[in-house]
């Protein structure tokens, strides 16, 4: 016989909560690429896919960063990396 393997919903409030913590620590190490959907660690700034920006702050001093295209962290002057393509 063949044990078939149900996926259940959570059926409570706390596990619900649950959930959304476990997906939250989940996503602390990887994120996915809004344009491939691939996943790449989360420190990455580029997607290995296609190329994409993944970050959204410099890693230097964690302020935004500027449009695609800028070279250089506005804030601290770090050097934003550049996507070969």
């Amino acid at each position: 016989m063949t044990e078939r393997r149900r996926t259940r919903k959570p059926s409570s409030r706390a596990d619900r909560q649950r959930l959304i913590e476990r997906l939250d620590e989940f996503h602390r190490f990887i994120q996915e690429c809004a344009e491939c959907q691939s996943e790449a660690p989360a420190h990455w700034q580029f997607c290995a896919n296609c190329g994409a920006r993944l970050s959204t702050q410099c890693p230097g001093c964690g302020q935004p960063l500027p449009p695609t295209g800028a070279r250089f962290c506005p804030h601290c002057g770090v050097e934003i990396p550049r996507a070969e393509g």
